[in-house]
């Protein structure tokens, strides 16, 4: 397969995804949407990955923005496969019908998440850092939650995920690098923040790893790689 990633940041990376696709022997293509790459032409037998962002589905004034949902939404719609990864899963549910909005607080670190599907979508614990959060588009499944906010929904072969497997230590511990004041304003200790990255990141690419498989087998099983 091949996977085309819609990168937004250059410290918003696919990552372990990008590990994975070569460790199974996966083509990839990165395009710097965020940085004034146009979209590209999706084709079939392709994964088009919207990756996370500093910038609001809901608040940013970005062209590209628009741009992309119109492209998460026409690629699902053709049953193509599709992978949202946090500010990417705002987009692709802001273009099935879903909403996005302000979370009710910013709070970064790992978590277990509520799984109603399992063999899909494993309770983690996963990487979390979003200011913002989606609701369920009406025709979608949800599939994964934590404390009673939406975490991940499938509609066909388009999955939204509020996490980020993609994650590494490296990304995360940038992030906090480039995420300070913002830290400071919703009293959140860098310090802390930093151990609790280091402490939870073991395992992080196995599980990483075992998540992209299913998403994989799941994709090739409907057919549309």
């Amino acid at each position: 397969m091949r996977l085309v990633f819609l990168e937004h940041e250059a410290d918003a990376p696919a990552g372990l995804l990008e590990s994975w696709a070569a460790a199974r022997g996966h083509a990839s293509v990165t395009v710097a949407v965020g940085r004034g790459a146009a979209l590209p032409e999706t084709s079939p037998g392709e994964v088009l990955v919207s990756l996370g962002s500093d910038r609001s589905v809901a608040r940013s004034a970005d062209s590209w923005i628009g741009a992309e949902i119109e492209l998460l939404r026409r690629a699902a719609a053709g049953g193509r496969a599709v992978l949202g990864i946090c500010f990417g899963g705002q987009a692709l549910a802001r273009a099935l019908g879903g909403e996005v909005e302000r979370a009710p607080s910013l709070d970064p670190g790992w978590s277990l998440v509520e799984t109603s599907l399992p063999a899909l979508i494993p309770a983690g614990p996963w990487f979390r850092w979003h200011e913002d959060s989606f609701t369920v588009p009406p025709d979608a499944a949800e599939i994964a939650r934590v404390d009673g906010v939406p975490m991940a929904f499938r509609v066909d072969q388009a999955y939204g995920l509020q996490f980020h497997p993609e994650v590494t230590a490296d990304i995360a511990l940038a992030w906090v690098q480039g995420a300070r004041a913002s830290l400071a304003d919703n009293a959140i200790d860098e310090h802390e923040l930093r151990r609790r990255i280091l402490a939870g990141v073991n395992g992080a690419r196995e599980r990483a790893f075992d998540l992209f498989d299913r998403l994989a087998a799941g994709w090739t099983a409907a057919g549309v790689l």
